[in-house]
């Protein structure tokens, strides 16, 4: 399996519900890492769905605390918890920004035994130095505009480097987290005509892509009815490069023999 690099987009809407589309969270799997990056709600099921069960995870990162990001990462301990025969070693690191452990520590109050880590199925960190070297990849993160921990990824994986935003105004940190990223994951939640602070529109995620110098732009975390204007249309005014807006269980595959 030498050379595997695959993202799969788990959830690529919002909080408003839309039957095509769960809520923000996709999946990085290498040879060795399966890495989620937020868990909305519909998560686990889109897990399934994609072939992947909670104990295979090795990391789930989390950009901040909206349920619409979040909701998810409960019942996917859950699920860890009563999950029958896992593989010995097996050990689930979930990262999250400034006030993660505060965070968890409420959903342990609130959930019991289920959420207590003890046993050693899964451990919770928090994001202090800026970059941070794993195993199999590097991870640099930034603070973005939208709540006071938001934060945005640059995953640099085999060559490769994918970026997202989480929930981003238009900000200098994200366009330096996107530099010369072969797949730049922006958040679009409404069209221009209806943009609201602490989110990015089309035409301002196209204008970080283009700054970022990012080989593609795939755009997602979509409001229903936002798919339904020229958003597409409008981020290719202002970014040369590919575009193409994100799709539920939709798979970009950087693996040697892949696309």
């Amino acid at each position: 399996m030498a050379g595997v690099l695959r993202l799969t987009f788990l959830g690529t809407g919002s909080i408003l519900p839309d039957p095509g589309r769960s809520c923000s969270s996709f999946l990085i799997e290498t040879s060795k890492e399966k890495i989620l990056v937020d868990a909305g709600p519909g998560t686990l099921r889109r897990l399934e769905e994609a072939g992947v069960t909670p104990s295979e995870l090795t990391y789930i990162f989390v950009t901040h605390f909206h349920p619409d990001h979040i909701s998810d990462l409960v019942p996917i301990l859950f699920a860890l918890r009563n999950t029958h025969d896992l593989p010995e070693g097996t050990l689930l690191r979930v990262w999250g920004p400034r006030g993660f452990i505060h965070f968890m520590h409420g959903m342990e109050i609130a959930y019991g035994k289920w959420l207590h880590s003890q046993d050693g199925l899964f451990k919770f960190y928090e994001l202090k130095r800026r970059l941070l070297d794993f195993p199999g990849f590097r991870l640099i993160w930034g603070k973005v505009i939208h709540k006071n921990e938001s934060v945005g990824f640059r995953f640099e994986i085999d060559g490769k480097i994918i970026c997202y935003s989480g929930d981003s105004g238009y900000c200098v940190e994200l366009t330096r987290l996107c530099r010369e990223a072969d797949l730049a994951i922006l958040e679009c939640s409404f069209p221009d005509e209806l943009a609201v602070e602490g989110h990015l529109s089309p035409s301002l995620a196209g204008k970080i892509a283009s700054t970022a110098n990012a080989k593609k732009l795939v755009l997602t975390h979509f409001y229903p009815g936002t798919t339904n204007s020229n958003i597409l249309e409008v981020a290719q005014k202002y970014f040369s490069g590919p575009v193409e807006l994100a799709e539920d269980l939709k798979v970009y595959d950087f693996s040697e023999n892949g696309e």
